[in-house]
Order: structure tokens, then C-alpha cells, then sequence
């Protein structure tokens, strides 16, 4: 993984090339991996609405619930992850199969039976759905990182502006401007505002 180091040597074109075709093709993986995810618990749903097992209500909710809570976890949440987050991502993973279950029966008047299984798959989508959303959000955040930022942009006049007032970044900059890369990318500028974060 190529990691943008303010006190190393900047990473040549061709490193950044290797490493966004790299992160190309780990999305692709990972939106597989989503999408097979995906066929399976709609497979499980359907054979359990067709035998008789799920409700045609306990499906809808179980559908519905665990994806809207799998994309607000997937996408809201920290990019790394403390030893309490994840704690609090399981709780919230059996509490949302928990909330099901106890609306289909206290609500909808479903059978025991029929709710704990749609309680099951709402769990199972909400963690699978938050581990792997977490994982594709992660990768697209890192293409992201690599692309160059333009003169025109408003980024480039605070990295502008932050190379004038500390003479390391200039430097990096302009070690990157002798290896044929006028313009950094927009992981750099990250990073020099991490470096400056950390010396605050």
C-alpha cells in the first residue's frame, strides 16, 4: 500500500500509477464480494418467504432495516475503528435484529418462528453489509487520494499556502516537482495537514 510520507521521498508517477491500478482492481473485488453478498441473503429471503418460514412482512422489514442501518454504519462511521466502536457496531448489529423481531411480533402479530429468522437476516445483513461497505468506502477513498490536484481547484491554494509557511512541505514539493510530478495529489495534501497536526 503506498503511503505518502511528508519526511520520505515522494512517490514517482509510475508508483502512484501501480498503486491506483492496484486499488482498481481491489474494488472490483470487493464489489463482487458485495454482490454476491447481496444474491445470497435475497436467495435466503426468497426460499424463506416461499416455503412459508418468513412473512411476507418479516421480509420487507428485515430488507429494509438492515440496509438502511448497514449504509449509515458503512459510511458514517470512523475509518479506523477503536476496540469500543467495534463493540458498539455488534451491539447495534443485534439490537437492529433484536428491534426486528420484537416489531414483528409486538406490531405485526408474526409468529415466533417467522421473527427470529427475519431478526437473523437483518443482522447478517448489517454486518455484512457494514464490513464490506466499510472496505469498498476505504478503497474509493484511496483512489481518490491519488489524483493530482489541479491549479484551478481550491485545494491547491491551501497547499500552496502551506508550502510558503513551512519550509519541509516546500521541500517535499519540490522533490516531487524534480521527479516530473508538478502537481501533487490530494493524499499529499492530506498528509502535510497531518504533519502539521501533529507538531501543534
Amino acid at each position: 500500500m503506498l503511503v505518502f510520507d511528508i519526511e520520505g521521498t515522494p512517490p514517482t508517477r509510475q508508483e502512484i500509477q501501480e498503486e491506483r491500478v492496484r486499488l482498481k482492481s481491489l474494488r472490483k473485488q470487493k464489489l463482487r464480494l458485495g454482490l454476491i453478498s447481496d444474491s445470497l441473503h435475497a436467495l435466503l429471503l426468497f426460499t424463506l418467504y416461499f416455503t412459508g418460514i418468513l412473512s411476507g412482512t418479516g421480509f420487507i422489514v428485515a430488507v429494509l432495516f438492515g440496509t438502511v442501518i448497514a449504509v449509515v454504519l458503512a459510511t458514517g462511521t470512523r475509518s479506523r475503528l477503536a476496540a469500543s466502536d467495534r463493540f458498539s457496531l455488534l451491539l447495534i448489529m443485534l439490537g437492529a435484529g433484536g428491534a426486528v423481531t420484537g416489531i414483528l411480533i409486538g406490531y405485526f402479530g408474526d409468529g415466533m418462528r417467522s421473527s427470529l429468522v427475519a431478526g437473523l437476516a437483518t443482522s447478517s445483513i448489517v454486518a455484512t453489509g457494514c464490513i464490506l461497505g466499510r472496505k469498498i468506502m476505504a478503497v474509493l477513498t484511496s483512489i481518490e487520494s491519488l489524483e493530482q490536484i489541479s491549479e484551478d481547484h481550491p485545494a491547491h491554494h491551501e497547499l500552496i499556502n502551506l508550502c510558503h509557511q513551512h519550509v519541509q512541505l516546500d521541500s517535499y514539493r519540490q522533490q516531487a516537482r524534480d521527479i516530473l510530478r508538478p502537481f501533487l495529489a490530494y493524499g499529499e495534501l492530506r498528509a502535510m495537514q497531518q504533519w502539521l497536526a501533529d507538531r501543534r
